[in-house]
């Protein structure tokens, strides 16, 4: 028979796990901390008090974060929705290519379907490509059940208990109506790789490499050294909610507590598209985290869903990258030819 003393221990741990939840959210998704680490700290300590007290641990609790044990391997995991590749174009008549593609395929639509509400007119978004370890996470009842790799598409590698270790992937969802399947990308910002290899017996070569190693590591433990972070970008499988455009699902992602990158833009055609990649590709530098190019998407589902896909990839998206470093060399050296004019007169 449980104690009062009992159900007020276990009454106060889900206090406390709600209550760092909650600031770990305003502090890695938000980036706006709430409290200080001292007050952080003296939470984390009483949870971690409670539990050895009680000898119950939460399955959301954020002691679970740390790492465990060295894993024996990775378990298969098949995905609810296959997690396609994307079509690339390489220059600027390749994104000409593509949007003739897509604006031809709509009014093939529409012709052979008048007794249906006819496709918009493609509209677009820019994305960032962050350069990392692709996610799929999945959720069950607002539970994080499984995190895997992507692997072929089809069937990823589990990496559950490496995913826990970043702070910024929620545990739990606000929504529970259903399962879902969200994708994202695992990273390791520019200034934690510069801080981590100040004091590294071995450097880490660079970002991609570092995120990807660690959360393919079979010691949690060393996945949680890294300090990562993670991105979210998209819901594959969805029971129980549906989007009719792209910012519907990505407010989605934000009322659920993902961290989604500030960088969207959206374009009602392919000149602004053009346009913005210009932008994109000046500024790629700036960032805390790599890039390796840009993705443009339609924003309308049920066009997505008219549209499909080949054996391969979406129609209704395109991943930039030459393109993108193309824009990037020309917009530098356009800058150095004005820098040598300016300081050669």
């Amino acid at each position: 028979m449980t104690t009062a003393k009992e159900t007020g221990q276990n009454a106060r741990m889900r206090e406390l796990v709600d209550l760092i939840a909650e600031h770990n959210y305003n502090y890695y998704t938000l980036d706006k901390p709430t409290i200080s680490d001292k007050q952080w700290d003296e939470l984390y300590d009483e949870l971690v008090k409670l539990e050895q007290e009680t000898g119950q641990i939460l399955p959301d609790s954020p002691t679970q974060r740390v790492g465990g044990d060295i894993l024996k391997g990775f378990e298969p995991h098949r995905h609810l929705a296959r997690l396609w590749s994307l079509d690339k174009a390489q220059d600027h008549e390749d994104l000409l290519a593509w949007n003739a593609r897509v604006t031809k395929a709509v009014a093939d639509y529409n012709t052979k379907n008048p007794d249906v509400a006819p496709l918009p007119n493609p509209s677009y978004v820019i994305e960032l490509k962050f350069d990392g370890l692709t996610l799929n996470l999945t959720y069950d009842g607002g539970n994080l059940v499984q995190a895997s790799t992507r692997g072929n598409g089809v069937v990823g590698e589990g990496i559950l208990a490496q995913v826990k270790t970043i702070r910024s992937i929620p545990l739990t969802i606000p929504f529970t109506d259903g399962l879902i399947e969200v994708q994202g990308e695992g990273i390791m910002n520019l200034s934690v790789l510069e801080a981590y290899n100040e004091t590294a017996a071995e450097p880490l070569k660079n970002a991609r490499n570092a995120a990807a190693g660690a959360l393919r590591n079979q010691n949690p433990r060393i996945t949680a050294e890294r300090k990562l972070n993670a991105f979210f970008y998209n819901v594959g499988y969805a029971d129980g909610v549906s989007f009719e455009n792209h910012e519907q699902m990505i407010q989605f992602l934000r009322d659920n507590r993902f961290k989604v990158n500030p960088y969207a833009v959206y374009c009602s055609t392919i000149e602004e598209v053009q346009a913005e990649l210009e932008r994109v590709a000046a500024g790629r530098s700036e960032h805390n985290f790599l890039i390796d190019g840009a993705v443009v998407k339609l924003t309308d589902m049920r066009t997505r869903e008219a549209l499909g896909y080949t054996d391969k990839f979406p129609r209704w998206a395109v991943v930039i990258y030459s393109y993108l470093t193309y824009v990037a060399y020309v917009v530098m050296c356009n800058y150095r030819a004005r820098f040598h004019y300016m300081y050669s007169k």
